[in-house]
């Protein structure tokens, strides 16, 4: 008999509760930054039939090269917000983290509430950065690529050429392309050991040899896109140019939303700590690598939530079955009694499954429609100080906040902007003179005229506000958020 028919309905209910969850603590009110520039980059696409590999949204790259290595992500989710505006755009994102963790959940073993738990704190751990941008399909890519992984050595029929189209679809999504070959990586190195060291439970040779031989071709795949070599150097450059912006920086603990990607990792070590069994090297590199990569770097967390998942409940399930079952068993028969507890009959089960599950459906349905109002958008971002500036007009090349770059290129399309969060298109050049002007001084004067900046929207806490007036400049507009200067 089968895995699948010896599931209990009881199993299938706390699973299926915990996905919902999933969905629900995963709705975010669409608000990431780099959002707006991707629907706008999308919808160019989408009116123009080309794909965009030149800028047409600032005037400080006006006609630049631009590695669009998310340009078919850019088209899907403008087709999405196209059709449900904010509500279908998040419905997606959580829709997609569904997908991702009932993938990964699929490797997990062990007692079901304690699968259900650690999904919870897989969801929570990707939290963070969990938000409606191409990079979730990276995210879904890297679970699905795990999962077949953990298949090859019961598959000795396993399609490993279907790794080349893999590649090659990804890397036209999003460059988290690179997630996905340090995980072969891993898992090729990880396997030699294990032979070297005597483990027993290794790929077959053929599959193995096989794995490296599409390993290798995937890498030339992935220049099947638009961008060609360039799209290959894409991972390192972004890396060299974003040091300074927070998601590429290292996870601030002070934050207690990072907390969880620490929780993930000391079970591990406690599960380790008191079971016999032992990771294989192929686990231990993974653990080792995206552990490293998150602590580096805070935008790699959902991935290493994704790979951790399977090993942490592999590993809790032995130290369950080893250390805590059995003195559960021991009390269970201490306080047996002679009376058997009565089952429900079996329709009457399915039926209070599911009114539970439509009531927790409800439930999500409700808390993504308040999350994506318009005005719960809208209040993350100066949606008075566009409309002025579309009302009045005023003339002059557009200094812009970082953070708001692209709102500004969605919302207020008649004025380019000096810059947004294309890091890698604008460089260290670019983003130093941003900082410069922001920072005040004389540098900010030097900047603003060199480009000949006539108009500016910024945060009120940014020290060249305070400067502007003493320079010439006139307040045009002044909110709790934001303000707009000229001259």
């Amino acid at each position: 008999m089968s895995e699948k028919k010896t599931i209990s309905p009881f199993s299938r209910l706390i699973i299926t509760i915990a996905l919902l969850l999933v969905f629900i603590l995963l709705t975010r009110t669409p608000i990431d930054a780099d959002m707006w520039w991707h629907l706008r980059s999308g919808e160019e696409m989408v009116t123009q039939g080309e794909i965009l590999l030149e800028d047409i949204f600032s005037y400080t790259r006006q006609g630049a090269d631009w590695v669009n290595a998310f340009w078919l992500s850019d088209i899907l989710i403008y087709l999405v917000f196209k059709v449900g505006k904010y509500f279908a755009l998040a419905s997606f994102v959580s829709l997609i983290a569904v997908a991702t963790f009932g993938i990964t959940a699929k490797q997990m073993r062990g007692p079901t509430f304690l699968r259900a738990l650690l999904l919870i704190l897989a969801a929570l751990t990707a939290a963070p950065i969990w938000s409606p941008r191409p990079q979730l399909f990276s995210f879904l890519f890297l679970a699905i690529l795990d999962y077949w992984l953990s298949t090859l050595k019961k598959d000795e029929k396993s399609r490993l050429w279907l790794l080349i189209p893999f590649f090659a679809i990804w890397a036209n999504l999003h460059g988290g392309y690179a997630w996905g070959i340090l995980l072969l990586i891993a898992t090729l190195v990880g396997e030699v050991i294990n032979r070297w060291t005597g483990k027993k439970d290794t790929l077959p040779p053929k599959t193995y040899k096989n794995l490296l031989l599409f390993t290798f071709v995937a890498l030339f795949a992935i220049l099947l896109n638009p961008n060609g070599f360039e799209l290959w150097r894409l991972p390192f450059h972004t890396l060299d140019v974003s040091l300074s912006i927070q998601e590429w920086q290292s996870p601030d603990f002070h934050q207690i939303s990072f907390h969880p990607m620490l929780w993930m990792l000391f079970l591990l070590i406690l599960s380790l700590a008191n079971s016999a069994k032992k990771l294989n090297y192929s686990e231990v590199l993974k653990v080792l690598g995206f552990a490293y990569m998150t602590f580096v770097s805070q935008r790699n967390v959902a991935p290493f939530a994704i790979i951790l998942l399977p090993i942490l409940s592999k590993s809790l399930s032995s130290f369950w079955d080893e250390e805590i079952a059995p003195r559960m068993l021991q009390l269970a028969r201490r306080s047996k009694t002679s009376s058997a507890p009565k089952e429900l009959p079996l329709k009457l089960t399915h039926v209070i499954n599911g009114l539970l599950i439509s009531l927790i459906i409800l439930a999500a349905l409700g808390n993504l429609y308040i999350l994506t109002r318009f005005a719960k958008v809208e209040a993350s971002y100066p949606h008075a100080a566009v409309q002025w500036i579309k009302e009045n007009q005023p003339k002059g090349a557009l200094f812009n906040s970082y953070n708001w770059g692209g709102y500004l290129i969605w919302n207020l399309r008649e004025y380019p902007v000096f810059i947004d969060g294309r890091a890698d298109l604008y460089g260290e050049e670019m983003l130093n003179q941003w900082k410069q002007v922001t920072n005040g001084g004389e540098a900010a004067q030097s900047t603003l005229d060199e480009w000949d900046v006539n108009l500016i929207i910024l945060e009120k806490g940014w020290p060249v506000v305070n400067q502007l007036s003493e320079e010439g400049w006139v307040l045009y507009y002044e909110d709790d958020m934001s303000v707009i200067y000229g001259r």
